[in-house]
């Protein structure tokens, strides 16, 4: 390795967790190479024709891949491709290629490329990331035509190297499709959000993944070139969204350990999946997953899951790219429900608006503005149909209704309505549904924690977003990287809202859980057993670390600190408080928890919530 390179940390957007070591592998998109032809009159039929086999040999590449998506993660993700086959038969896009070459005589990838600048252009210039992830559906699909017209066979992910870390650009959601485990152990890519295909499959898939690195491209290609006697070794780092080109030797050795350690504690935590989350002295909590796909479950039982303690319905909207009809729905909640038997499954209505763009959605300030019920009761057949699906599929009996974002009781009289005018039209079409259907809200308003005690009284559980309530509690923007830093759950202003609520819960009888990050931070753990948490629901993959903490303290000892920490001030009293505390009482498990701590290398970490025990970021 030589001894003149400079390391280089590049930030981007952590879009799914997990670390890789790996060579350096450049994945360059196919770019079509053609020039306009002027055709004569008996060239005319024979270059439509040539158009037409081109777009059948499209679908029949896409129907193909769409089967083998659906064979390995399910339908749901499968559908991301159903989107594409019907971009292939769009009558302005299809007609105008055929008019152009019929009406200007020219040969058919020249046509056809035109006629999509009328599609990419306004694409490119929107401002909105939902639209602007549409163009990678038109890409995928047009470069799939126009290698048809052309005979010229598409580059594909196949030929990468085993063990290799994935550079490029963007990748098409076919490219994503197709990305094999064995060989590509992360990705990294220059455009994308949140919510592009290569964000939701990458996660499905399991592959770390980071999106939104500036100029990456060019960095990597610029670094490459001016050491070429040095191998092409980098760290992707998911979690921390970091990929670090021309590591150092410390930094590779420390990365080495790490994995070694992490494989070393999924081996050790693995085996307790099958073991109760019950405390030292006889406290159970339930531990559910959170999942977005059905697909998921899968993961979230292997990790030992009891339940699923929030289904995100509302990117199964993000990934087609359209509405999702009734039918479909009724078919993943009844899918998901029987995967999971005989355990619990509550899913959230759809929480559109904030981080998650929806096709005419912009607004200045989307956190605070036109989002989750709030924006479903001005689509009350979005909503209905969402109800009656979840209606419908709730025969299997284990499922359960969760409202978002419900700030003010008046907003969960208008919901209940909603639901008894989806019971009466499935009564009157005489289809069977749970009519004994238990109904919770997310408490993540503090105007909502503040009066728990009503709400209580009209719903049978409460689950805590402990994301959005630190956020609306402390006024701090959680994506908002300037002032990230102030975006902390123990803060005792939150802590007390919390404490509020599940006091609230109890006292008029009904159970209440906590998904978001907090729920997988290990000193929110202890605290929220020491309140009195039901259950805790979370990425599936931190389950098993939730359920080490639990059987390793007594549920006295938790709640000796959480009243405890209910008259400090700050967040780093509260942090110093119960790491004293656990160092004293615990020194084994303080020291499990140390070993997995990721801040030991917190000069790759972009600002973030800072305290001892930061091992997970999730977006709840």
């Amino acid at each position: 390795m030589s001894t003149l390179k400079k390391e280089q940390i590049l930030h981007g957007i952590s879009v799914s967790p997990g670390c890789a070591i790996g060579n350096i592998f450049i994945y360059q998109r196919f770019v079509p190479s053609y020039k306009e032809r002027i055709l004569n009159d008996a060239e005319v039929i024979s270059e439509k024709q040539k158009f037409e086999i081109a777009i059948k040999e499209t679908e029949h590449e896409l129907i193909d891949l769409k089967n083998e998506i659906h064979k390995e993660m399910g339908n749901e993700l499968a559908e991301l491709i159903s989107f594409q086959i019907t971009l292939l038969y769009d009558q302005d896009l299809y007609k105008s290629t055929i008019e152009f070459i019929e009406k200007r005589k020219r040969n058919a990838e020249f046509a056809y490329s035109e006629v999509l600048k009328r599609y990419i252009v306004p694409l490119n210039a929107a401002k909105t990331p939902f639209f602007r992830e549409r163009l990678a559906d038109i890409t995928d699909v047009s470069s799939r035509v126009l290698s048809n017209i052309l005979g010229v066979e598409l580059p594909t992910t196949y030929e990468v190297a085993p063990g290799s870390l994935l550079i490029a650009y963007d990748l098409l959601p076919s490219e994503v499709a197709l990305l094999d485990r064995n060989r590509v152990i992360g990705v990294a890519i220059e455009a994308g959000g949140k919510t592009s295909h290569t964000s939701i499959m990458t996660k499905a898939k399991e592959i770390p993944a980071v999106v939104g690195i500036e100029n990456l491209l060019k960095k990597v290609t610029i670094t490459t070139q001016n050491d070429q006697g040095a191998d092409n070794t980098a760290i992707l780092d998911g979690s921390r969204g970091v990929l670090i080109i021309e590591p150092s030797e410390k930094k590779l050795d420390f990365y080495k350990k790490e994995d070694g350690k992490i494989k070393d504690q999924k081996n050790y935590l693995f085996k307790l999946k099958e073991t109760e989350s019950t405390t030292k002295d006889g406290k159970h909590i339930d531990l559910s997953a959170n999942i977005e796909f059905v697909a998921e479950t899968l993961t979230a039982l292997d990790n030992g899951a009891r339940g699923v303690g929030l289904f995100r319905t509302e990117y199964l909207y993000l990934s087609r790219r359209r509405p999702v009809s009734e039918d479909e729905q009724e078919q993943i909640y009844s899918a998901t429900a029987i995967k999971m038997k005989p355990y619990p499954v509550i899913i959230r209505t759809f929480d559109f608006g904030g981080d998650k763009i929806i096709p005419g959605y912009a607004e200045p300030n989307p956190f605070l503005g036109w989002r989750a019920l709030r924006l479903c009761f001005d689509n009350p057949e979005l909503f209905l149909n969402q109800i009656k699906a979840i209606l419908r599929a709730s025969v299997n009996g284990n499922l359960k209704i969760m409202l978002p974002m419900i700030s003010t009781l008046d907003e969960l009289h208008q919901a209940k309505a909603y639901i008894e005018q989806a019971k009466n039209e499935l009564q009157t079409k005489n289809i069977s549904f749970d009519n004994n259907i238990e109904l919770g809200i997310m408490v993540e308003t503090p105007s909502c924690a503040l009066l728990a005690d009503r709400f209580a009284k009209e719903c049978n559980f409460f689950s805590i977003g402990s994301n959005d309530l630190t956020q609306y509690t402390l006024a701090v923007d959680r994506d908002n990287k300037r002032v990230a830093k102030l975006f902390n759950s123990l803060h005792p202003a939150v802590l007390k809202l919390i404490n509020m609520t599940i006091n609230a819960a109890h006292s008029n009888g009904i159970w209440v859980g906590l998904c978001g990050e907090f729920a997988t931070d290990p000193i929110g753990i202890i605290l929220l057993i020491g309140m009195g948490i039901d259950e805790l629901s979370m990425v599936s993959s931190m389950i098993p670390l939730a359920k080490n903490i639990i059987q390793n303290v007594n549920y006295s000892f938790a709640q000796e600190i959480s009243h405890q920490v209910l008259e400090l001030a700050t967040a780093s009293d509260v942090t110093k408080l119960v790491n004293t505390k656990l160092e004293t009482t615990y020194p084994k498990l303080a020291k499990f928890l140390h070993d997995i701590d990721s801040e030991s290398y917190s000069s790759l970490k972009k600002p973030c919530n800072k305290h001892s025990y930061n091992v997970k970021t999730e977006t709840a």
